[in-house]
Order: C-alpha cells, then sequence, then structure tokens
C-alpha cells in the first residue's frame, strides 16, 4: 500500500485504510506527535474497516464521533483522533492519489478551554535541583534563556549561537520556515557564560563512557528526543520533595506534633504529583508569562517565541537593531533572579574557569575593592580603565 502508485482515483475505488497507511509512512511517522497519529489512524481502521474513501460520509462521522463518546473519550482526544482522519484524506489530495475528499467537520468535537499550567518558582527550583547530568542543565537553561520549542533547543548548535553579537539564531541554515517559526532572538546576560566557547556541534549533548583497550573513550552524542529525559527529571524531583517533607515529619513526630508531621507528608504527596504535569511546553508558556508580567509589550513576547505578527519584511529585518526583543531578554534574566538557580558550568566547558564578565559583584563589594586598589603611578600616564 505504501508504495503502489496511485494516481487521480475516485473516491469509490480506493479503501480508505490505503490512504490512512500511505499517509502514516510518507508523513506520519516522521511528526514529533508520531505515536498519537498511528493511535489516532488505528481507531479510524478499525471503525472503517474495508469501507471505501466515498463511504466515510457526514452521517458515519457522527456515528463514529457518538462511538468514542459512549467509551468515555473526551471530546478534545476525540477531536486530535479526527483532525488525524483528515489530514490523510488531505494528503492524498494534495498529491494527486484521489480526485476529492469527503470532509470531515472537527466542530463534532468542540475544542475544551485550555489548561493554563504555568510552572511556579518552587516547582522551577525543584527541577533545576533534579538535573544531575550536563545536558540536563543545559537543557533547563536553554528553555528558560530562549523559551524555544523542544525540537528548536536539542537541534541548536554552535554554529547558530553567536556570542559576540549576544544572538541565537534558533532555525538552523537550511532549513524552511514553517508555521512554527524558529525566530533569531537576543541572548540573554545569565546564558552568556555557558554558551561562550561551545565545542562545535550541539549545544545540548550527552557523553558516553566505554573502555577500549583498557582506556577510556569518550563520546558526545546530540539529545534525539527531551522526553524521557524530562519524565526523569519531574521523577527525581517529585521524590525529593517527598524525602525532604518526610525528613522534617520526623523531626515533628519527635516532639510531638504528629498532626502537622500527617498534613506536612499529605500536601508534599500533592506538590510532588502537581510535579509530574511540568512539561517542556509548560516552561515555554511560563516564561512567556514572566515577559508580561514584566511589562514587555505583547508584539515582543510573540516575537521571542516565535509567534508571526503578519508583518514578514519587517521580522526579517527587525533582529539587526540594536534593542530587538530587549525588554523579552531582560525579563528573562529577571526571571533567573528570581527563581535563584545556579547551575554550575558543564565540567568540561571551555569557560569553566570564572571569568570577571561572569561574576556579579554586589555594589558594596565593589565599592570596597575600589577602595583598597592603588592606582599605578609614575610608569604612564593615568587612564580610567587601569583601576579597574
Amino acid at each position: 500500500m505504501a508504495n503502489a502508485e496511485v494516481r487521480e482515483a475516485r473516491p469509490d475505488d480506493v479503501a480508505l485504510e490505503t490512504v490512512l497507511v500511505r499517509y502514516y509512512q510518507h508523513q506520519g511517522r516522521h511528526l514529533r506527535s508520531a505515536d498519537q497519529a498511528r493511535w489516532a489512524l488505528d481507531r479510524w481502521s478499525d471503525f472503517f474497516a474495508e469501507n471505501m474513501v466515498s463511504e466515510v460520509t457526514p452521517a458515519r462521522v457522527r456515528d463514529f464521533v457518538n462511538a468514542m463518546r459512549r467509551e468515555g473519550l473526551s471530546n478534545g482526544y476525540i477531536r486530535r483522533i479526527l483532525a488525524s482522519g483528515k489530514a490523510a484524506l488531505n494528503r492524498a489530495h494534495r498529491e494527486g492519489e484521489i480526485v476529492s475528499t469527503p470532509r470531515i467537520d472537527l466542530a463534532l468535537a468542540p475544542e475544551g478551554e485550555p489548561r493554563e499550567r504555568l510552572m511556579t518558582p518552587d516547582e522551577g527550583r525543584a527541577i533545576f535541583g533534579a538535573a544531575r547530568h550536563d545536558h540536563e542543565r543545559m537543557y533547563l537553561m536553554l528553555a528558560i534563556g530562549t523559551a524555544a520549542r523542544p525540537e528548536a533547543i536539542l537541534q541548536l548548535t554552535s554554529f547558530q549561537v553567536d556570542c559576540e553579537n549576544r544572538l541565537i539564531r534558533l532555525n538552523p541554515p537550511g532549513r524552511a520556515q514553517n508555521k512554527k517559526l524558529r525566530p533569531t532572538i537576543p541572548m540573554c546576560e545569565t546564558l552568556v557564560p555557558y554558551l561562550t566557547g561551545l565545542p562545535p556541534g550541539p549545544v545540548v549533548r550527552y557523553t558516553t563512557i566505554s573502555k577500549k583497550g583498557g582506556k577510556e573513550v569518550r563520546k558526545s552524542r546530540a539529545l534525539g528526543s527531551i522526553r524521557m529525559t524530562f519524565r526523569r527529571l519531574t521523577a527525581h524531583a517529585r521524590q525529593a520533595v517527598r524525602d525532604d517533607a518526610a525528613k522534617a515529619a520526623r523531626r515533628l513526630r519527635r516532639t510531638g506534633r504528629r498532626g502537622e508531621a500527617l498534613s506536612m507528608i499529605r500536601e508534599a504527596r500533592e506538590r510532588g504529583d502537581e510535579l509530574l504535569e511540568i512539561t517542556p511546553y509548560v516552561i515555554r508558556h511560563t516564561v512567556a508569562s514572566e515577559m508580561r508580567k514584566r511589562g514587555v509589550p505583547v508584539w515582543e513576547v510573540a516575537g521571542f517565541l516565535g509567534h508571526s505578527s503578519g508583518y514578514r519584511t519587517t521580522e526579517r529585518y527587525a533582529k539587526f537593531g540594536p534593542d530587538h526583543l530587549g525588554a523579552a531578554a531582560q525579563a528573562v534574566d529577571a526571571y533567573f533572579a528570581d527563581l535563584g538557580v545556579a547551575c554550575p558550568l558543564l565540567p568540561d566547558h571551555p569557560v569553566h574557569r570564572l571569568r570577571a564578565s561572569c561574576v556579579r559583584v554586589p555594589d558594596e563589594a565593589k565599592r570596597q575593592v575600589l577602595d583598597l586598589m592603588v592606582e599605578p603611578r609614575g610608569v604612564e600616564p593615568l587612564t580610567s580603565t587601569m583601576p579597574l
């Protein structure tokens, strides 16, 4: 079915399952949501088994929706299943495989209210605290520092990072922009030490260690997906919350405050379970929310997130401006400061040693240092930079 030649066929001559299989083989399996697409197409295949495309009538689609509702499926889930079948039929028509397609009305499953799940500062600190590996720390820093989609972060290479001009080009060379734009954004100051002097290749990479001939061999590999890594992060963060609560509860029980101890355990269990709801997209939405809280204009938030404003020419040249998305970058730095997280620089990072530009010194400390420093005299004329 996947490799057959199908051209300008009539809907009553093509089995729906042929359309579904060809869509999955040529397009669906390459999607980020390939597993969800396969499950959705399985449902279409089960309900419309041995049916031709012409038999996918509005009445039959309504029966399909009602059958899924009787199973207790939500409107949102049913809508995604309908969308997968619609995408398969549209692809067949677009590729000239069939001359016409039936209309699939997504309104049969109304879209529910989106859940505005945001990450609290405590949850952010817990997830950062659970990061045990370099690639986890680097991903979290970039997730907050760029508010980019997971795919854009994992595909980011050192060649797209311009520390001199403080720019991050999220769209790699050769990749055509699509509806999910990957913008060029300013690099916030918090990210500068992490992105300076990177070795060539992917920014987010993990290291494998093997032994060959009695010697350790280290290999760096790009991370293909963040899904399982993020699940482990949230699971470790959840366990850490529970362990901390258990220690505090034991201290309370020793003093006879059993009621407070039980209450603390229950609260920690709830907070830990809520941590499992944090996803990479929740971080993206949280950063956008934090920008708005700090007064960043809506159009600037949209530009930082890669949402099109409708002015393509303006978007193309806006990144060359000196203040391009400057308020958004400052808001991200402020959010990092509020979180109070300080991931150590990666052990094998070229800039692991401290540099003056990496250290923030409180104003009072600056004054004390400057008072102790003596300006050199008698060597050459004084300049304003020598005391610094």
